[in-house]
């Protein structure tokens, strides 16, 4: 027994360690996670496209005549672009975020997940641009990289099995 309550505890018979009890979040949590993080960002696009890159003109023009093709054009341009731009934002985001101390981006952190490495290791530079700009494959067709963690036993989209990451809860 210690001698000062207040010092941790030495017990040695257990070799549990936190990293060992952590298992692989699963899609649920990640898109929580997703769109904690993604929301603020798309909502901040938004609100610059509408007041200062004339959003708001097109979409009065689109809503108003909703038959002529060059309003849809024009606001299925900007919309796309809003979208893509939003997404390269969020991208660059968990780039940063998850090769920090936190492992995670706020999303992640307010799940309770973070990402690592496959040895249970935080992320170099490289490795977390490079996992996150994978998304990109994830993402085109169809978002089917993302749903692939559904059916994976370790729960990896295919941008995680690319960078050879885990994300762990």
């Amino acid at each position: 027994m210690n001698a000062n309550p207040f010092e941790p505890s030495r017990d040695t018979t257990s070799s549990i360690t936190p990293e060992s009890r952590s298992e692989p979040a699963g899609f649920g949590p990640r898109f929580a996670a997703y769109l904690i993080d993604i929301l603020p960002i798309s909502i901040a696009l938004a609100v610059i496209y509408y007041f200062l890159l004339g959003f708001d003109e097109t979409w009065l023009h689109y809503t108003t005549s909703p038959d002529d093709a060059e309003a849809r054009a024009a606001f299925l341009s900007q919309r796309n672009q809003m979208r893509d731009l939003s997404f390269l934002v969020y991208v660059l985001y968990c780039g940063v975020m998850e090769c920090s101390a936190w492992q995670a981006t706020l999303g992640k952190k307010l799940m309770g997940i973070r990402v690592t490495d496959n040895q249970g290791q935080p992320l170099s530079v490289g490795r977390s641009f490079g996992r996150n700009f994978a998304k990109f494959l994830s993402y085109i067709p169809l978002g089917l990289g993302f749903l692939w963690m559904i059916w994976s036993k370790q729960k990896r989209g295919w941008h995680d099995m690319l960078a050879k990451t885990l994300v762990m809860k």
